[in-house]
C-alpha cells in the first residue's frame, strides 16, 4: 500500500484514545537508498518528535506502564521503545536523557557479538556492542529487553529451537548487564499462541509485537501493540500516529505483511 494512499486514509480516520500507545523505533541515522522498509529516522526528525511528546501534553512512561497505569494528570501516556539495537540508538539515548524519557532497548546477542554474516540489508548496519549496552543499562530510566538470540522467525522453529531462542537471549543478556530482563519482542513482530507460550514460560512478564493499537489494560501481556515510527513519516504522520489516526492498519496487518 502506497504511502500517499495511507495519508488520504489516516486523514479521514477518526483518532483514538484511551490507552498507552508504544512507539516502535528501529535505526536512527540518516536515510540510506536501500532502506526499502523505511527503517530509518533521522536524527532531525527524532529530535523533533521527542520535542512533540514533550510540548504537546504527552507523558512518557515505561513499558511496564502498559499493565501498571500511572497517574498522568490527564496527559497521554505514550511508551518508546527501539528494535535491533543499532549503534545509532546509543545517540537517541542520549537525546531521551536530554528529555528525562525512559525507553526500552531490544537487543539481539547475535548483532551484540557482531554480525558475521548478514541476512538481510538491515543486518548489515553498525550494532551496539556489549559495552555500549552495559553503559546503556546503567542509567535507570532505561530497560533491556530481549529480541531473541538470534532474530529469526520464532513460528518456523522447532519446539527446542524455539525454546531457545527465546530463553537463552534472556540468560546471556542478564549475565553480561547484571539487570533482570523481563520483556521480550518479536522477531518481525511475528508470532502465535505457540511462541506466546514459550515466552511466557521462559519467565518474561511482557512481551511486544509490531502491530499498530492502543494498549488498554486488561489486555494481553503477550500481545502488547506498538505503533511503528518510521523515516518516510512527516511531522504531521507522527502527530496522527500519536492520535491513532494510522491504527486502521492492523486490519491489514492481520492479513500480512504490510507492502
Amino acid at each position: 500500500m502506497k504511502h500517499a494512499l495511507r495519508r488520504v486514509i489516516g486523514r479521514a480516520a477518526p483518532g483514538r484514545s484511551g490507552g498507552v500507545r508504544v512507539l516502535l523505533y528501529h535505526a536512527i541515522d540518516d536515510p540510506h537508498p536501500a532502506d526499502c522498509l523505511s527503517l530509518r529516522v533521522s536524527r532531525r526528525q527524532f529530535l523533533d518528535q521527542m520535542a512533540v511528546l514533550r510540548d504537546d501534553a504527552y507523558a512518557v512512561v515505561p513499558l511496564d506502564a502498559v499493565f501498571h497505569p500511572q497517574p498522568d494528570n490527564g496527559r497521554l501516556p505514550v511508551a518508546i521503545t527501539f528494535d535491533d539495537g543499532y549503534r545509532t540508538v546509543a545517540w537517541a539515548a542520549a537525546v531521551l536523557k536530554d528529555f528525562g524519557f525512559p525507553a526500552t532497548f531490544f537487543v539481539v546477542p547475535r548483532f551484540l557479538d557482531g554480525v558475521q554474516s548478514p541476512a538481510a540489508y538491515w543486518e548489515e548496519w553498525a550494532y551496539l556492542t556489549w559495552g555500549d549496552l552495559a553503559a546503556l543499562a546503567d542509567h535507570h530510566e532505561f530497560a533491556v529487553g530481549a529480541h531473541s538470540t538470534t532474530h529469526l522467525d520464532l513460528r518456523r522453529c522447532a519446539d527446542a529451537r524455539l525454546a531457545w531462542e527465546i530463553s537463552e537471549a534472556k540468560l546471556l543478556l542478564e549475565r553480561r548487564i547484571g539487570r533482570a530482563v523481563t520483556s521480550f519482542s518479536y522477531p518481525f513482530g511475528r508470532h502465535d499462541r505457540r511462541v506466546r507460550r514459550a515466552v511466557e514460560r521462559a519467565g518474561y512478564e511482557l512481551a511486544c509485537t509490531s502491530r499498530y493499537g492502543l494498549n488498554r489494560s486488561p489486555g494481553s501481556r503477550y500481545a502488547v501493540h506498538r505503533t511503528e515510527v518510521a523515516g518516510r513519516d512527516s511531522l504531521r504522520d507522527f502527530h496522527w500516529k500519536l492520535r491513532g489516526k494510522y491504527d486502521w492498519l492492523a486490519h491489514w496487518q492481520d492479513l500480512g505483511p504490510l507492502p
